[in-house]
């Protein structure tokens, strides 16, 4: 059995003649989103000059904060809680990169919305409405935050080391909801769980919402569940005028919160109202200065406060007492996992996920990577975590509710750009979850210059290290117009049409969370049509045609710990392939007749693509990129032929918009720096400064049109590229301009919206 330390508070008057009756006080707090920090300034205020808290009441982030500190967070630590990178990702709804499991994840598409085709089977989840932060990643947090102290308290928020309420909304019946007992998680995620901001929690079979709806300055649930001799009020509610709403959230702020009344009588207490309007609900990032706020305004106030509380809490009482009630505090690991909401197939998948390691018990640190591995494959619409408490064994069993995606669904998305290189993408794809997941896809690409379809099945196999069995089958075509600015050489060919189609067997493994291993074997043909340069002096010429039908065998690695794929700010992404390339090379003039060639190719080409980013600050991001390619391949029939399949170096969307032979070789180095100005969570200025290194320049041989090798590192070209780029949770909206180094003052500017991402090439 957990003992609990008694609450024992020693307590002196400010008298010095007598020890008076201890004088108890209540503090209640506001709802008011990133606001609600003050809060912590407040409580630190409070406890620096000795003023004592026996009773919390909280409203939405006052719960949070209320709750932390009915906990036994000092004020220190729960600032360095809202500091910390855990809670950015949990509080914004973002996964936090380090945990993502990429074996779990397929390949990225241009993909912004994905709609079921069908309703699923009947489920004893409850559909809750859509929410603008997604669920998965507080269900772990709070839990992981809340779960050993609702078992130390045994469900009794008066047990806790401050006894605390919280309140919640009930919109359906119209009334608020006071929380005193329970899981004080749920409890606290129901208090802040802002309508479309944030999912509502079921509890008993009813949905709550944010408790600021009906009350948000929570006065008479301390006057009612604690009457406590006296009662400071801490009020950060907003008053902006609806009209001048600078957000969503504070518009959605203005139409859902009721007339609440933030009155303290004076004869019950002192309230200390902070105007903290030029904060939204969301401003997190601006913690320090909105706790500093706080602070400065209890002391401001603590004199006004002496006044009225007579009596004081000694530091070294408050912290032994601390002290001796984080000492009860069980740890928190799991001797067992229960799921439900999903088929049997699926249950006992999820199931697997968090047993299959397991030697004896589960610790936190296991659980939370195999929650978010579950996570990771984007199949689940929730899966929430209750921890259970058995004080017969000091240990926690794992309760999961999963609401898993409809098989069936279809995405829609693509690439909207100033340039040739607009898209729109179509995908349909079947997804299941099982010890034996099997998934198929049907991807299309339509634009004006590029048109490619993508069939993909995946069989996932039952082994300890994850592994997969899969089929891909790629054909794709690209046409690069001469109207476009980087067709100015007349040595250039011209009105370029690539085609390629491939089928290949792969085999993937997961190397840890971030990285997968890929084996592959496979064949298909490359078939390029082209002008060559002096197309023109023939009458009737046609158009040169190239192609290559090859058998492949490859091996890759992939690591991915990107915050984001378009826009990154920080992690790491690797990209290591290796592959060996035989078949039959074809040759066809499209101005000397009759004029064809046939031999046999094979090659080997080894590619590196390594991207890293490093925060300097809230502020600032450097990137560094480093792209080399290294191939044996030999020249061909002519200069046109070799240079349109050397491969391409386009570090950026817009330079894989036009054809540049300057940035074509078969062997290269390229190295990029990327630094970032991150204005806010969604707009940056980005910079994309890159040297491109041929190691052999393929080069011209002005008598005959054949090809040849330069001087090894003889010339290196530069391609600089300056954007804002706006990310959106489905795309990101891109201004740009660039600057190549060749041909001479070769600017570009332009815009774009979506995700630029395009089918698998052979």
């Amino acid at each position: 059995m957990l003992l609990f330390a008694p609450k024992v508070w020693t307590a002196t008057s400010v008298s010095t003649d007598s020890v008076s009756a201890h004088q108890s006080v209540g503090l209640v707090l506001s709802g008011g989103g990133a606001k609600g920090i003050a809060h912590i300034g407040v409580i630190k205020a409070l406890e620096d000059n000795n003023i004592p808290i026996d009773y919390v009441t909280g409203t939405s982030m006052g719960a949070i904060v209320g709750g932390l500190y009915a906990s036994g967070y000092t004020p220190e630590e729960m600032l360095d809680l809202l500091l910390s990178r855990g809670f950015s990702y949990w509080s914004t709804g973002r996964i936090d990169e380090r945990l993502v499991y990429n074996f779990a994840k397929g390949e990225p598409t241009p993909s912004m919305v994905s709609l079921p085709l069908s309703t699923r089977r009947d489920s004893t989840i409850v559909k809750s409405p859509a929410s603008l932060i997604s669920p998965l990643p507080m269900n772990f947090a709070f839990m992981d935050l809340f779960a050993p102290y609702t078992a130390q308290c045994n469900g009794n928020f008066d047990n806790l080391f401050v006894p605390f309420r919280c309140v919640a909304s009930d919109v359906k019946n119209k009334h608020k909801v006071v929380m005193s007992s329970g899981q004080l998680g749920d409890a606290i995620r129901a208090s802040m769980s802002f309508p479309v901001v944030f999912q509502p929690i079921e509890i008993d079979s009813v949905l709550l919402y944010d408790g600021g709806i009906y009350d948000n300055f929570p006065v008479d649930v301390m006057r009612s569940e604690f009457a406590p001799d006296i009662m400071i009020g801490v009020d950060v509610h907003g008053t902006t005028d609806p009209a001048n709403a600078r957000d969503l959230v504070n518009q959605i702020e203005e139409m859902v919160i009721q007339n609440n009344y933030y009155d303290l009588p004076s004869d019950e207490g002192v309230k200390i109202r902070i105007n903290l309007d030029r904060f939204s609900l969301l401003d997190f990032q601006a913690a320090k200065q909105i706790y500093q706020i706080g602070y400065d305004h209890a002391m401001a106030m603590i004199d006004s406060i002496k006044e009225r509380v007579e009596s004081r809490i000694p530091a070294s009482t408050r912290e032994l007492h601390r002290r001796v009630f984080k000492s009860a505090t069980p740890y928190l690991r799991f001797d067992g996992v229960t799921v439900e909401g999903g088929t049997q197939a699926e249950n006992r998948y999820i199931d697997y996920l968090f047993t299959k390691n397991r030697h004896d018990t589960i610790d936190v640190r296991s659980a939370r990577l195999s929650y978010y591995h579950a996570i990771s494959s984007g199949k689940l619409k929730d899966l929430f975590p209750t921890a259970v408490y058995n004080d017969t064994t000091g240990l926690f069993n794992l309760n999961l509710k999963a609401n898993v995606r409809n098989n069936l669904s279809v995405g829609v998305g693509g690439y909207l750009t100033s340039s040739t290189n607009s898209m729109i993408f179509l995908s349909g794809r079947y997804t299941s979850m099982s010890l034996k997941t099997m998934d198929a896809s049907l991807d299309g690409w339509v634009g004006q210059s590029y048109m490619a379809a993508a069939l993909n099945t995946r069989l996932v196999l039952p082994s300890h290290t994850p592994t997969a069995l899969a089929l891909q089958g790629v054909i794709s075509s690209r046409k690069y117009y001469e109207s476009d600015k980087l067709f100015f050489d007349a040595a250039s060919p011209t009105f370029i049409t690539r085609v390629e189609a491939f089928g290949r067997v792969r085999y993937l493994i997961a190397a840890g969370r971030s990285s997968v291993i890929t084996v592959d074997a496979g064949g298909g043909t490359m078939m390029n049509r082209f002008y060559r340069a002096d197309a023109m002096n023939h009458d009737g010429a046609k158009r040169d045609v190239t192609r290559n039908n090859i058998g492949q065998a490859r091996v890759s690695f992939y690591s991915s710990t990107l915050d984001n794929l378009t826009a990154p700010t920080k992690g790491f992404y690797s990209d290591i392939t290796g592959s060996y390339n035989t078949g039959r090379y074809h040759y066809r003039s499209g101005i000397e007749r009759n004029v064809e060639r046939a031999s046999h190719v094979d090659w080997f080409e080894a590619h590196v693509l390594v991207k890293g980013y490093k925060r300097l600050s809230r502020r600032f991001s450097l990137g560094g990129e480093l792209d080399a390619l290294y191939s044996n391949r030999l020249l061909l029939d002519n200069y046109n032929a070799t240079i349109v399949n050397a491969p391409a170096f386009t570090p950026t969307p817009a330079s894989d918009n036009s054809f540049n032979p300057a940035f074509r070789a078969n062997s290269y180095i390229a190295l990029g720096a990327v630094p970032v100005w991150i204005i806010n969570d969604n707009m940056q200025l980005r910079g994309n400064f890159h040297l491109f290194q041929p190691v052999k320049r393929i080069m011209l041989d002005g008598r005959n049109s054949n090809a040849y090798y330069g001087s090894a590192f003889s010339r290196r070209y530069a391609y600089c590229e300056i954007s804002a780029a706006y990310t959106l949770p489905f795309a990101t909206i891109n201004l740009y301009g660039n600057y190549l180094s060749y041909p001479a003052h070769n600017w570009n500017v332009g815009i774009s919206f979506g995700l630029y991402f395009l089918a698998p090439k052979l």
